[in-house]
């Protein structure tokens, strides 16, 4: 199953960067995205609605 996972990052240039991935990478690639902007105040929406992550930028519960 593919979603459309988006970063808001009022940090980075661009501030808004979405693309289509499989369900089952939205984890990891949170987790990257959260490694590679520590530090930076972002969002997270998969499908449109946000998703709850911890202070390390990784996934918080599943997926709906």
């Amino acid at each position: 199953m593919t979603v459309k996972i988006r970063f808001h990052n009022r940090d980075a240039k661009p501030k808004k960067i979405e693309f289509d991935i499989s369900k089952a990478a939205v984890a990891p690639v949170m987790a990257w995205y959260g490694a590679f902007h520590a530090g930076d105040i972002y969002t997270v929406f998969v499908d449109d609605v946000e998703v709850a992550k911890d202070l390390n930028g990784e996934l918080v519960g599943e997926l709906a």
